[in-house]
């Protein structure tokens, strides 16, 4: 199973997440979920860094992904992260036996 942390302040922005596990869906290479939750995931930090220019403390190995704004989160920080939360939480939504979901306050 895909775990996904999402990480947001007191605003209820989106600060940071963490995406660990794999889903088990197919065999390595073929596996649509992974592959979304992946893509996703690892937009997200790209959108931040290069587009955006906002410095994101990240570490990612062995479909291990660790995300967080250095930065306070700002509207367009949002529009990123909000999007990438949305797409995620409907791929949960449709194999929950293979990705779950929580959303931690800090």
């Amino acid at each position: 199973m895909i775990k996904i942390a999402i990480f947001k302040n007191e605003k209820n922005l989106v600060t940071g997440y963490e995406v660990s596990g794999h889903a088990d869906y197919a065999e390595e290479g073929r596996d649509i979920v992974c592959a979304a939750v992946s893509a996703l995931t690892l937009a997200a930090v790209n959108g931040l860094e290069e587009h955006l220019k906002r410095e994101v403390a990240y570490a990612y190995c062995d479909g291990h992904l660790q995300a967080r704004l250095k930065q306070a989160p700002d509207d367009l920080t949002q529009a990123i992260l909000a999007t990438m939360e949305m797409a995620l939480r409907d791929i949960a939504g449709q194999y929950p036996q293979r990705v779950r979901i929580k959303e931690h306050r800090r």
